[in-house]
């Protein structure tokens, strides 16, 4: 496959960096593109493995490194507005399709990925053939306190970048290798979650409503580790529960921690994935 990087400029001059992905064969014509949105902390070339797969099936992949992520612009694993994420990858999606003319376009969220696609999707699903979530974080709980959810406003806003949540991040993956590949990992954040940037989540969870989660009806792949620490699977739930997609479908996947993308099972995943693309391209 091929790999392409470039900075793409928002607003007042912001770079967001992009990474792609085509397949070697330039003469055929692309099933699709598959576009990406990474989790909290990490970055787009943790996905170079998906892309192998989807590149040797005829898709070209894209990854945006979200605002303070990756090689991205803006304060490490912070944000101030969690909807510039979603604005963010709206431009990146428009870029697609003026690149991939009538091309199909599949989204792929993952964890905070699955929340800002969620919300993208809500608003405008009709220029994606698809939607698939992995993990999607659209509830916050685990290690965080009621306490610090009612005073997270007032700590945001006098200490916008004090670290205050620990990340569990033994909890992506059973594989240890991942694990350290993660810690040893210099465009990954491995401290404890900033104040605002735990604000922000806190706000994805007050837009994505059951009214908002409604509004989504394109064809949508639900998909949750049962073991997931991170995230609860309830969360995965309540997607499909709310969604007025007619084809839907959700599998909790048995022994997966979060990253399902990144556990010893990842192939047979990445198969699940592949399947239902074919059968709606």
């Amino acid at each position: 496959m091929e790999q392409d990087s470039v900075y793409l400029e928002r607003n007042k001059g912001r770079k967001l960096f992009l990474r792609t992905w085509r397949p070697d064969n330039t003469e055929t014509k692309l099933k699709g593109v598959i576009l990406i949105a990474h989790g909290y902390a990490e970055h787009s070339e943790r996905y170079n493995y998906t892309a192998d797969f989807f590149t040797n099936k005829n898709f070209a992949v894209y990854v945006p490194d979200h605002y303070g992520h990756g090689r991205s612009e803006g304060v490490k694993a912070d944000v101030p507005d969690f909807r510039i994420f979603v604005e963010d990858l709206l431009s990146v999606l428009s870029k697609i399709q003026d690149l991939e003319k009538d091309i199909p376009i599949f989204l792929l969220g993952h964890s905070m990925g699955g929340a800002i696609s969620t919300l993208l999707a809500s608003g405008a699903g009709n220029n994606l053939k698809g939607l698939i979530l992995s993990g999607a974080a659209i509830r916050i709980d685990g290690g965080v306190s009621n306490f610090v959810k009612s005073i997270s406003k007032v700590i945001a806003f006098i200490f916008p970048l004090l670290p205050l949540v620990d990340f569990a991040i033994e909890g992506l993956s059973k594989d240890p290798e991942v694990i350290e590949a993660y810690k040893n990992d210099l465009f990954n954040y491995n401290g404890k979650v900033r104040a605002r940037m735990g604000r922000e989540m806190l706000r994805s969870e007050e837009l994505i409503t059951e009214e908002l989660l409604s509004m989504i009806s394109i064809p949508t792949l639900i998909l949750h580790g049962k073991k997931d620490p991170l995230v609860n699977p309830e969360c995965s739930q309540i997607i499909y529960s709310n969604i007025s997609s007619s084809d839907k479908e959700i599998k909790i996947l048995d022994n997966l921690y979060h990253e399902i993308l990144n556990e010893p099972e990842k192939d047979e995943v990445l198969n699940i994935i592949g399947k239902w693309i074919d059968a709606r391209n």
